[in-house]
C-alpha cells in the first residue's frame, strides 16, 4: 500500500480538496517547524554543479515569466535560489561574465525578514512569525532527490541569522512528507500544530503545542 502522503499530494487529490473547499468544507492541518538559527545545520553544501545564491525581489523580477511564485515576491523577503552550472548556459554574451544563466534556475525558495505577517491561505488566518520564515520551497522535477532543496533551507537559515533573526520558521501540510523530511534534516522541529476547520458559516481555529 503506498504512503498516505503519496494519495494526497497528487493534482487529483488537489482538485478534490478544492472543489469541497468551493462548497465550504475545508480541514486543514499544519505544522509549525522552527530551528535555533545559531544551532541549526547551515554547513549542507550544494550538489556538484549547484551553485546557491540570495537575491533581492529587483533580481528576480527576470524569472516572473517562467515562474508565476516571484510576481508574489515581497519587497522584505529573499529568494534562495540554486543554479545549475553544470547546464552549459551561462549569463551574458559568450559567458564573459561567468554567471549562471537565468534559465538555469533549477530550485528556489522564500525567505521573510523577522517579525513578518502573512496571510497563510490554507488556515485562512494572518500568522506573525518573531523570526525569519520560510516560504515556497521548489526544486525542478529534473533536480530533485539530490540534495537541492536541503541546501536551500540550509542557506536560508544560514542568511536569516546574519540578518539578526534568532530563529526560522517554516509551515508544512502535515500530509507533505518530503518538505517535511527536508526541514527536519537541517535540525528543525515541530513547535505546534496550527489546525483550521470550516463547514459552512462554522468555523474552528486550534494552535497545539508540541513537545
Amino acid at each position: 500500500m503506498p504512503a498516505l502522503w503519496r494519495l494526497t499530494r497528487t493534482e487529483t487529490a488537489r482538485r478534490v480538496y478544492d472543489a469541497l473547499k468551493a462548497r465550504g468544507l475545508t480541514a486543514t492541518q499544519m505544522d509549525e517547524y522552527v530551528a535555533d538559527a545559531a544551532a541549526a545545520d547551515t554547513d549542507r553544501d550544494p550538489p556538484s554543479g549547484v551553485e546557491i545564491r540570495a537575491l533581492d525581489p529587483a533580481e528576480t523580477r527576470r524569472f516572473e515569466g517562467r515562474y508565476d511564485a516571484f510576481s508574489e515576491l515581497r519587497d522584505d523577503e529573499t529568494a534562495v535560489c540554486a543554479f545549475d552550472a553544470e547546464s552549459g548556459g551561462r549569463d551574458g554574451e559568450g559567458g564573459e561574465n561567468g554567471e549562471v544563466a537565468d534559465s538555469d534556475l533549477v530550485g528556489y525558495l522564500f525567505l521573510g525578514d523577522p517579525g513578518l505577517t502573512y496571510h497563510v491561505h490554507p488556515l485562512e488566518a494572518d500568522v506573525t512569525f518573531p523570526g525569519g520564515y520560510v516560504r515556497r520551497v521548489f526544486v525542478a522535477p529534473e533536480a530533485r532527490n539530490r540534495g537541492v532543496a536541503t541546501a536551500l533551507v540550509s542557506r536560508a537559515v544560514a542568511v536569516a541569522g546574519e540578518r539578526g533573526a534568532e530563529t526560522v520558521h517554516a509551515l508544512v501540510a502535515r500530509d507533505n512528507r518530503p518538505s517535511q523530511w527536508t526541514f527536519e534534516s537541517v535540525s528543525f522541529r515541530v513547535a505546534c500544530t496550527r489546525a483550521y476547520y470550516r463547514v459552512g458559516p462554522w468555523r474552528r481555529r486550534r494552535v497545539k503545542p508540541r513537545s
